[in-house]
This record gives structure tokens, C-alpha cells and sequence, in this order.
């Protein structure tokens, strides 16, 4: 949907892999149903979430409390599942409840998550050649 690139099954499918191949960080078919089919739509929400995703997980970070830390986390797993970002949303999870210890390990590998998200993203939304 997002472009007019045309894309084999498992890059369509996060679950339909190849040998040696990671799922994708966005459930594409998942990001179709929860925009109904547009392709305007989708890149939208897709740029948003790269604006927005990285801003909020240095929110997380920053936190000074771990109320403020769960509540930012809170709004990233929405964000994250509303895209079908469900590796970002499932460590905002584990972030929402994490003991203080355990939160810079947690972030380490929220940051990693969207990276590959913004690379996922920057891909689908790049002009075909």
C-alpha cells in the first residue's frame, strides 16, 4: 500500500519471513487495517510516529519520576501498537513497569527498536527508482 514499490510477500507480512530474515519492525497489514486501506494516510502516520517516537523515548529517559517515566512510556505503546510497531510497543511495556535498575538496559534497546523502525520507514517511504 504505502508506495509504489512492489514488495514480495515477506516484506508485505512481518510473519512471512525468508531464510535468515528478521520479521519487519511494522506489521504493514496490521498499519492497512488501522488506516483503512490509504496509502496518504499511512505515510502520514508513519512520519508522525518517526517525529514523535524518538522524542518520546527521550522523554522515557529523562524522566524524573517513575510516574512521568510510565505515562511517557504509556503514550509510546499506543503510538507504537496503533502502527504496528509491536517490538517498540512490548519494551514501552516492559518500561511502563520497570523497576528504576532495569530501565537503562530497557531504553538501550527501545532506542535500537526504533531505529529500525525510522530505517523501516525511511525505506518505505523513499521514491522508487
Amino acid at each position: 500500500m504505502i508506495g509504489s514499490q512492489s514488495m514480495t510477500p515477506s516484506e508485505i507480512h512481518p510473519t512471512i519471513v525468508g531464510p535468515g530474515r528478521e520479521p519487519a519492525p511494522i506489521d504493514l497489514i496490521h498499519l492497512a487495517r488501522q488506516t483503512f486501506g490509504s496509502a496518504e494516510l499511512e505515510r502520514e502516520v508513519l512520519r508522525l510516529f518517526v517525529l514523535q517516537g524518538a522524542t518520546i523515548a527521550r522523554q522515557i529517559g529523562a524522566a524524573p519520576s517513575v510516574e512521568e517515566r510510565a505515562a511517557f512510556a504509556h503514550r509510546l505503546k499506543g503510538s507504537a501498537r496503533a502502527i504496528g510497531a509491536m517490538r517498540v510497543g512490548r519494551i514501552a511495556e516492559a518500561l511502563e513497569t520497570a523497576a528504576p535498575g532495569d530501565v537503562a538496559g530497557i531504553a538501550a534497546e527501545l532506542g535500537q527498536a526504533i531505529g529500525e523502525v525510522e530505517r523501516f520507514v525511511a525505506g518505505l517511504l523513499a521514491p522508487a527508482a
